[in-house]
């Protein structure tokens, strides 16, 4: 059974800008050898590198990417720091940027890096990636970390949301696989899915925690609506996301859909029909589920709606020449065409790299894994997200509690969108003034 639910500062006090930068060492996109810069020197150089996977699939192919590292050199050694989640990282890591105790190297997530751009906390890539080959970058990724002319991370663990659905359940209730076409024909055979299969529901929504504001970001898109525009207008109160609100509540309403704590582990263990999770999860996915399931495309309505998200890797500002150097290659080998690919067949995540996702191994893994397919089809028709998700601090928790009001306590949209509102308005505004202050 699915547990159900019951019915933001900014950075201060954080390291400041970094210091000269330094040309890039001799390892290539492609390359899984590195040649040490002449700077390094006195046996291996360690950096510290926090990450967000513990464990399952996504922590061991994060551990075997940093033991292939290790293998392919002598003069680097990544010293790993798993944490919690994405979350994790950046609680520590705004502690760290004051107390002095912060890694060379990050991984930060969609709604995080920006915070720690806005606070000086962030080197520019922009010199140091040159010789990585910056064109071979899936450009709609790689363009989503560059700000006010400079590069504050490198795409790494990168994805979107997909909509997963058990194929033995559906086949059960003898129902079309066509009905996930739009959410409208979705919800209507959500009686017959239920009835069919014998599952608690049909639909699985999550609360903030679990990323709620991020997988209902495509579907208010796909009613007409937004969170947000470029400038920081929130747009929440207009049609759209307002009629995206009062469908998803009466789906839950209806007893078709459930608000649980992690749509993910319900899911996997047999709940629900159907659920959003990220390309990223794909791998836990398909570890952990005793059932066929497939992915596919978010539902349309008025139109299709599909966010990007996922993680990029930082290096922190202020470090010496050498550092910057070493943790370029880093990144450098963990997003490379071989790496990216052995990466992304591990985890579901999406390839960073045009020639990973062009590479003969890459093509034949999607055409006998149709289910990580969906992800690089889906991406072209993906947009970057709205600013008040990703660019004001605590956007994303903000709007995924509101998003909790309108599901677990059944509030009408237009209510809870208005005290949304006016709750993110305020930090709309602190986030343009400090950019007026930074890029003028």
């Amino acid at each position: 059974m699915g547990k159900h639910m019951n019915r933001r500062s900014l950075v201060k006090g954080a390291a400041g800008a970094g210091v000269g930068l330094a040309s890039v060492g001799a390892l290539g996109a492609a390359s899984s050898t590195f040649a040490a810069p002449a700077l390094i020197q006195n046996g291996p150089l360690e950096l510290n590198y926090w990450h967000a996977f513990p464990s399952g699939p996504n922590g061991d192919a994060q551990t075997a990417m940093i033991e292939r590292f290790h293998e392919s050199q002598s003069e680097i050694m990544i010293v790993p720091q798993p944490l919690e989640n994405y979350e994790a990282v950046a609680a520590q890591l705004i502690t760290g940027l004051q107390t002095g105790d912060s890694p060379d190297i990050a991984m930060l997530s969609d709604v995080w890096w920006f915070r720690f751009y806005l606070s000086g906390s962030l080197e520019d890539l922009t010199p140091l990636i040159a010789e990585y080959d910056p064109d071979d970058y899936v450009q709609s990724l790689y363009t989503e970390f560059q700000r006010g002319g400079g590069l504050w991370g490198v795409s790494f663990a990168r994805s979107t949301p997909l909509f997963y659905y058990n194929l033995d359940a559906v086949e059960a209730a003898g129902v079309s696989e066509d009905v996930f076409a739009t959410w409208t024909s979705f919800r209507e055979a959500a009686p017959d899915l239920i009835a069919g299969s014998g599952l608690e529901s049909a639909m699985l929504f999550g609360n903030a925690a679990s990323y709620g504001a991020w997988v209902l970001h495509g579907p208010t898109w796909a009613f007409g609506g937004d969170y947000s525009d470029p400038d920081f207008n929130i747009l929440l109160e207009e049609e759209g996301a307002v009629n995206c609100g009062e469908f998803m509540r009466e789906f839950v309403e209806s007893g078709n859909g459930l608000a649980v704590a992690d749509p993910g582990t319900d899911f996997n263990t047999g709940v629900s029909v159907a659920a959003l999770q990220s390309t990223g999860s794909l791998g836990t996915t398909r570890d952990t589920a005793q059932f066929n399931f497939r992915t596919a495309f978010l539902p349309e309505e008025l139109e299709f709606g599909c966010c990007t998200g996922g993680t990029g890797l930082s290096v922190m500002a202020g470090l010496e020449e050498s550092r910057q150097q070493a943790a370029m290659a880093f990144i450098g080998f963990s997003t490379n065409t071989e790496q990216t690919t052995l990466w992304s067949q591990a985890t579901g995540y999406m390839p960073v790299r045009t020639s990973a996702i062009e590479s003969e191994e890459e093509q034949a893994f999607l055409e006998a894994n149709p289910n990580a397919m969906t992800a690089v089809n889906q991406l072209p028709l993906t947009r970057p997200q709205d600013s008040a998700r990703v660019f004001i601090p605590g956007g994303d928790q903000i709007l995924g509690r509101g998003w909790e009001q309108i599901l677990v306590q059944n509030r009408p949209a237009a209510e809870v969108w208005a005290e949304v509102t006016a709750e993110l308005e305020p930090e709309a505004q602190a986030v343009l003034e400090q950019l007026e202050e930074i890029e003028g």
